[in-house]
């Protein structure tokens, strides 16, 4: 069984509880997923199956889109509702211009802190756990971009916003900025995965449905469906024993040229369709350089 399994996860499971669900769900196949959500968020869970799991590192990089919603003048050791309180600042004054002016501030490219409580590694020990055991934590920084940010609602001290962001990108890192930026803090309330790439929640499988189906199986996207951000790249029959044996292809290998997509990587195709793994795009000399190979 190979595959992607849309699921909406659900509140108070992390999403190394629902792998293993799964797993449990169909006994002996290789599950992993596509990015990390946090115990407290709901929504889409890319969870891949089988081969699926070998282009993992290509749907982690596919643009994300959160909608939630943050309190004004709450500071958390977490960055949300559920950590420890370290600060609170009044917010009476907060108008939505000032909400507005803020939001506007971080479209584009900014540097990131990352929340100490995160599952970024240092020296190969997620944050979170060097947290637990009582270790400081070094401050983590990465550039993310945010496409769109949006005010969805404002009932004071309450905001809710939606916002379509860069692989990488931290919510709640966002929402401390955001608060920052405003004078007086904030934290996120609830979160929610509302779109992975171009999947959206509105194509997300309760878990709950995936557990307790009696042929999971036809609730599998196919790993071509789960890549088709990707153009394509077509291998000719008398160069596909080589390509799948790792022979990078040149431009004499392949019958179809590259043709659109953004994507940095095309999905190497055989000659009836199926994919057989993933290439980055060709340098000027027309060679493909191969990334995968399933």
């Amino acid at each position: 069984m190979d595959g992607v399994f849309i699921v909406d996860k659900p509140d108070g499971m992390t999403s190394h509880d629902v792998v293993d669900a799964v797993r449990r769900k169909i006994p002996g196949a290789k599950v992993g997923h596509a990015g990390t959500l946090d115990p407290n968020a709901t929504g889409v869970l890319l969870v891949l199956v089988g081969k699926a799991t070998k282009i993992s590192r290509f749907l982690m990089e596919l643009e994300k889109e959160y909608i939630f919603s943050v309190e004004l003048g709450l500071e958390t050791v977490t960055l949300d509702r559920w950590g420890e309180v370290v600060g609170r600042n009044d917010a009476s004054h907060v108008a939505l211009d000032d909400i507005l002016h803020a939001a506007s501030r971080f479209r584009g490219r900014y540097q990131q802190i990352a929340p100490a409580v995160s599952a970024i590694k240092h020296e190969g020990v997620p944050l979170y756990k060097l947290v637990r055991r009582g270790e400081r934590t070094p401050v983590k920084t990465r550039v993310v971009k945010i496409r769109d940010f949006k005010v969805l609602d404002y009932y004071n001290p309450f905001v809710t916003l939606k916002v379509q962001c860069s692989s990488g990108t931290y919510v709640r890192s966002l929402a401390r900025d955001m608060g920052r930026q405003i004078g007086c803090g904030a934290a996120v309330f609830c979160l929610r995965r509302t779109r992975v790439g171009s999947f959206a929640e509105t194509e997300a499988v309760p878990l709950g449905e995936v557990l307790e189906a009696d042929e999971p199986e036809k609730l599998l996207l196919t790993i071509e469906e789960s890549l088709k951000h990707m153009p394509r790249v077509s291998v000719k029959p008398e160069s596909l024993r080589s390509v799948k044996a790792g022979k990078s292809p040149g431009a004499d290998d392949v019958s179809e040229a590259l043709a659109g997509g953004a994507s940095e990587y095309a999905a190497l195709a055989d000659p009836e369709g199926d994919i057989i793994g993933i290439v980055r795009r060709p340098d000027p000399a027309g060679e493909y350089k191969i990334e995968r190979i399933l």
